[in-house]
């Protein structure tokens, strides 16, 4: 869409809100009028004050002296769009930024509008004439808010807004060197009202794009309440053998080694994607800002790596209640100088229950991915050998003899209780038992291709349990009946006749 184009839509849409007629003109002066007093004039009387079409206004400054003053700077970028055929297509798209807030996200859209509510403005009344110094006081001029828009090529266009009419939502202004007072609604005048944090963004991260294929490395999360971190890893080998897909693409390696569930893990291992605040607390925070926020010692750290070289570190501060008495927690993202404010639902590191995001699987060999499986416990022993990627082409060996079809189906069923193997509580680092004698039951697995093996032991922990070790590491615990099914199922291997016990 091309410059002047885009410039009679834009006058057009603005027509229809202020319903009136206006016409594109040059910026036009009050008219002069004597100064010996002042004098009202006929009401309703509408007159054009300025008119700039908006790309052409290169800098916005708003002096408000009882609130925030700033200067809005114009600037063009190079923005993919789409046109009505669908066609993507490169436009140049003026954008604005604040002066001096430039390493801080933006909302630019907002900011924007501080240019393009200057298109085509006229007055809803005009309220008097050659007012005096004096009298401008009750309109609240005395003291306005100050707005220099400076436009390419041309003069500066400067108005002053004051308080608000005792009827409607309008303002009254005055435009620099008149004191001819008029009236301009909120669609107007409500832009340069507002402050530094209406126009500072809260999105910190974006989310993460369907096409970008950065990974997640790792996401490190440190709090002062803990003994302990929670550190999540990428793991390539769930890429390739998801088996079903609910198993996450991470693991959890502190405290305790696991696998993760994917839904469940996903704001924990991806929460700083997409990190967005519900709203600006104090840009560049002084140290006593940082303080009261409790970010000077943070209660929580987070640290996610990515396989480009970056390191996205997090800081969550103390809670506190707003107005409404609703919880809001204080957070700062590294390399962005701002305190941002967040709800519960916005963050997941307040609040991690480490039993809640795990799979609960202990096992995660597909049946026809095992290449050698042994089972021991209470003077049994058995062990199969597989080669093959599914019933139809397995060659299982039990007890050295080659098994037919009914014998790899009757291993199918065995190992499908092996999977039923659940790490019902984890056994974190200060609070691993002393175990002592020899193992309830013994379960080794080898992969077909050597990617995984896993060497499962069950002991007794009393209390009816069972703790599961596994590489020589106390995890889990589990019910001990589990264990004791598992015992018989072995001790009816034998016995076709007899259906594996799936419950306990």
């Amino acid at each position: 869409m091309n410059k002047t184009l885009k410039g009679i839509i834009g006058g057009t849409v603005l027509l229809a809100m202020l319903g009136g007629v206006f016409a594109y003109l040059k910026v036009t002066e009050p008219e002069d009028v004597e100064e010996s007093s002042a004098s009202s004039t006929d009401s309703s009387v509408q007159t054009e004050l300025f008119n700039a079409y908006s790309d052409d206004i290169n800098q916005i400054e708003v002096k408000n002296p009882n609130g925030d003053s700033y200067i809005a700077v114009r600037r063009f970028d190079q923005t993919k769009t789409t046109d009505a055929d669908g066609n993507e297509k490169t436009e140049e798209i003026a954008n604005y930024f604040l002066k001096g807030y430039e390493d801080l996200p933006m909302n630019t859209t907002q900011i924007r509008l501080l240019a393009t509510r200057a298109t085509a403005v006229t007055s809803e009344d005009t309220i008097a004439e050659n007012v005096s110094e004096d009298e401008l006081a009750k309109y609240g001029l005395d003291n306005p808010i100050q707005v220099t828009l400076s436009i390419d090529n041309s003069a500066d266009i400067k108005f002053r807004i004051g308080s608000q009419t005792p009827v409607g939502d309008s303002r009254y202004v005055a435009m620099d060197g008149s004191n001819t007072v008029y009236t301009l609604g909120s669609f107007n005048t409500e832009p340069y009202l507002s402050g530094i944090k209406d126009y500072l963004g809260t999105t910190l991260i974006e989310e993460q794009a369907e096409d970008d294929d950065t990974v997640i490395k790792s996401v490190r999360i440190e709090r002062k309440d803990l003994d302990y971190d929670y550190y999540f890893v990428h793991d390539p080998y769930y890429e390739e053998n998801t088996n079903g897909g609910a198993m996450a693409v991470h693991v959890m390696e502190e405290p305790v080694k696991s696998l993760l569930s994917g839904d469940r893990s996903a704001e924990l291992t991806h929460g700083l994607y997409g990190l967005t605040a519900t709203e600006i607390v104090t840009p560049f925070p002084k140290d006593a800002d940082l303080k009261n926020a409790g970010l000077d010692d943070p209660f929580a750290t987070v640290t996610m790596k990515t396989d480009d070289k970056k390191t996205t570190v997090f800081y969550l501060g103390d809670s506190y209640q707003n107005a409404d008495g609703e919880t809001r927690y204080y957070g700062m993202l590294k390399g962005l100088d701002c305190i941002y404010s967040f709800t519960p639902d916005q963050i997941a590191y307040e609040d991690i229950n480490a039993e809640e995001i795990i799979s609960r699987n202990v096992i995660d060999m597909y049946v026809w991915d095992i290449g050698k499986l042994e089972v021991e416990g209470d003077g049994e022993k058995i062990s199969f050998t597989v080669q093959g990627e599914s019933k139809e082409d397995a060659v299982v060996t039990y007890a050295g003899e080659k098994q037919d079809d009914d014998g790899i189906e009757r291993y199918r069923k065995f190992y499908s209780y092996l999977l039923q193997t659940k790490a019902e509580e984890l056994i974190l680092p200060d609070e691993a038992p002393k175990l002592t004698g020899d193992p309830l039951a013994t379960v080794k697995i080898d992969r077909q291709d050597g990617k995984r093996s896993y060497d499962i032991k069950f002991y007794d922990a009393g209390n009816m349990k069972a703790c599961i070790v596994i590489d020589d590491e106390p995890r889990f615990y589990c019910r001990k009946s589990y264990v004791d099914t598992l015992l018989s199922n072995m001790k009816i291997y034998d016995d076709a006749d007899k259906e594996f016990v799936m419950s306990w």
